[in-house]
């Protein structure tokens, strides 16, 4: 493979690293739109808390507050991975730019 055959593939490399960056931001804004849901639905369900006599619907409206909790806490993990993903891509960006 000659030399400019090598730097067509670094950059053909580049370009599908680039776009697989892109493609982690697109999902990393999905991630925070969905946090945005859950946590405005968690605040409704918050603001419009049951009486202590209703036992069966405040264990149900308990459940639901920690079922949206551990799915915001869900969303953050991912879009953790997703961010050491992007860095890791453009790690090997710059290693293959050298």
């Amino acid at each position: 493979m000659g030399i400019n055959d090598k730097e067509l593939v670094n950059k053909v490399i580049d370009l599908c690293l680039i776009y697989g960056i892109k493609d982690s931001q697109l999902y990393m804004e999905f991630l925070d739109n969905q946090i945005k849901f859950y946590r405005t639905e968690l605040n409704f369900l918050k603001d419009n808390k049951l009486f202590f006599f209703q036992k069966k619907k405040l264990e149900e409206h308990n459940k639901k507050i920690e079922e949206y909790e551990q799915k915001i806490f869900d969303a953050y993990r991912k879009i953790e991975e997703e961010f050491n993903f992007i860095i890791e891509m453009q790690n090997n960006i710059d290693n293959t730019s050298k």
